[in-house]
């Protein structure tokens, strides 16, 4: 058979609707094994503060006398529907542990998340689809479904997976009744957006999307009085199905006004405080465009590129309704990008609205230009799923804190004292009967004002020390380049790596990204892409016990 044979054969082939069908089918299964293998990395031992927070949250719900979580950085929704699973588990199993240990609350919120997870790659196809054709959706789907981002918030047990398909499902329904305006499409863009809010309060702004759908829908029917009735049922829609699934956040205001002053006030940079030292120096929007490219791989490019070709295009082309697609994405950039708090999270909202973005500009090459599109799409779409598997094996391997702890039960003696940091977690960890009451721990608190305490409180602790553990880069990745803010504790941290105190750097456990033996070293990443799930953890020895006087001398 020649090679002309092959090639009309494998054309054909993939004219079958049976061949896109099992392909589509394998690509969900690979998906959603992405999102729900090894849920419990950690163990049950929760490196996640705010999975931390909202397990203590879960563990104060009890149906239906006591429904106040006292913690409203989040809603409810997320707190009663983890509780709620694990009423159910606990009355199957008889097992309270399920309502009662944070790790096991964790585990049912990180399952919670890959399902909305796996959903939202569906919901990225239909989205697509309305909107463009049945390629864009196919080839949004695939990228979808190994979008790192994606694949890492479902590992975790927070917001993001949910308000993710919220968006992407209240944008289906902004186009739905924006072609027929139906009082179901009200209804459903209500519950939905509802739900997200109820779920995290910053999806408020989803919103946006379908109002500016209705404005569309006026300016082509002019119906004012169409526009009210649809406007009203969602709004009523949406607080009615946000004050039942998160009742707290209005039945305790003051509490919940409180939390979101704090919460806002760290998010723009009005409010200081020491986890966010890492942005002191970082520019707006270049910061999130930077970090796109860990978030989604190297179709980043294409992804910011397609959306402002989007954007373009809807104007030259005179296509207004695809304002409705993009007007959410680009709003909330143009806010969120501007805060001094740039945590990764915050852009994952917007990454299916690049990801179609960056599929539809890839084929409008392809039409210009077939060969080079047919190349773009192939050499991204694999580049995409390489770093997707790069980024799983993280959670094939040991997680770098007990991998630490298990070396430190091996060669510390018992009653060393062991340096940790403040505000980052200690090690060891408990392994079995092991626990960290075998060992002296000393916290320092590194986040203080450098002055001529400091050198005195530094000097005298490392004089005590026998060991020194870093659990995470989150201190001494910031601290060590604010030579303005800290040049005595960055002066310590590159004195330390120099080996000039006194302490030898005796173990080091890493967990970067890695296929086919080659690593990718993602420590310029924003820090808590790394710091939760595969940090870098480094052990110092103190091999030459200086005086006090000693580490004055040289500090």
């Amino acid at each position: 058979m020649g090679i002309n044979e092959v090639t009309k054969r494998f054309k054909n082939a993939l004219k079958s609707k049976k061949i896109w069908y099992v392909l589509t089918v394998f690509i969900l299964i690979v998906s959603v094994f992405l999102r729900f293998y090894n849920l419990n990395w950690d163990h049950y031992l929760l490196f996640h503060p705010d999975e931390r927070n909202i397990a203590n949250a879960v563990t104060k719900i009890h149906f239906f006398n006591q429904l106040n979580p006292e913690f409203f950085a989040y809603g409810g929704l997320t707190i009663y529907l983890y509780r709620f699973w694990g009423d159910v588990i606990d009355f199957l199993t008889k097992n309270q542990v399920w309502v009662t240990d944070w790790g096991h609350i964790n585990l049912i919120g990180r399952i919670c998340s890959a399902i909305f997870s796996s959903f939202t790659v569906i919901a990225i196809y239909f989205l697509a689809k309305i909107f463009f054709n049945k390629k864009v959706a196919f080839l949004s789907f695939l990228i979808a479904a190994f979008t790192v981002s994606f694949i890492q918030s479902a590992h975790f047990a927070v917001t993001e997976s949910i308000i993710t398909l919220v968006v992407v499902l209240t944008c289906l329904l902004s186009k739905k009744i924006f072609e027929k305006p139906k009082t179901t499409y009200a209804l459903l863009i209500g519950i939905t957006t509802g739900l997200g809010i109820a779920a995290k309060i910053t999806a408020v702004s989803f919103l946006i999307i379908p109002v500016f759908a209705l404005l569309l829908l006026f300016i082509k029917q002019k119906s004012i009085r169409k526009f009210i009735l649809n406007l009203t049922l969602i709004s009523i829609t949406t607080f009615a199905t946000f004050f039942v699934f998160s009742p707290y956040t209005l039945l305790n205001w003051n509490k919940f006004w409180e939390s979101m002053k704090y919460e806002s006030g760290v998010a723009t940079g009005s409010y200081p405080v020491v986890y966010t030292l890492q942005f002191n120096h970082s520019i707006s929007y270049l910061f999130q465009l930077e970090n796109l490219f860990w978030q989604i791989g190297p179709i980043a490019l294409f992804a910011i590129l397609g959306f402002i070709f989007l954007v373009i295009f809807s104007f030259l082309k005179k296509q207004k309704e695809l304002v409705i697609f993009y007007i959410f994405p680009l709003l909330y950039f143009l806010y969120v990008g501007s805060w001094h708090t740039k945590f990764i999270r915050y852009m994952i909202p917007i990454l299916p609205f690049l990801i179609i973005a960056a599929s539809f500009l890839l084929f409008e090459i392809t039409k210009k230009f077939k060969k080079t599109g047919f190349i773009l799409i192939s050499t991204f779409l694999l580049l995409t799923a390489f770093w997707a598997m790069a980024f799983f094996s993280i959670y094939t391997k040991e997680q770098t804190r007990i991998s630490a702890s298990e070396w430190v039960y091996l060669n510390v003696p018992v009653d060393k004292t062991i340096l940790t940091e403040q505000w980052d977690d200690t090690l060891p960890v408990p392994i079995g009967t092991l626990n960290l009451n075998r060992y002296k721990d000393l916290n320092l608190t590194m986040y203080e004002p450098d002055n001529s305490s400091k050198i005195n409180y530094l000097t005298n602790n490392l004089s005590k020390g026998d060991y020194i553990i870093f659990n995470s880069r989150r201190l001494y990745g910031t601290l060590i380049n604010l030579t303005k803010e800290y040049p005595i504790t960055s002066n310590y941290y590159k004195l330390l790596f120099e080996g000039k105190l006194g302490y030898k750097q005796v173990a080091e456990f890493t967990s970067y990204p890695s296929i086919f033996g080659f690593e990718i070293k993602d420590d310029v990443s924003e820090e808590t892409f790394q710091v939760y799930d595969h940090p870098k953890v480094i052990i110092f020895k103190n091999t030459k016990h200086f005086s006090i006087n000693d580490y004055l001398k040289i500090l």
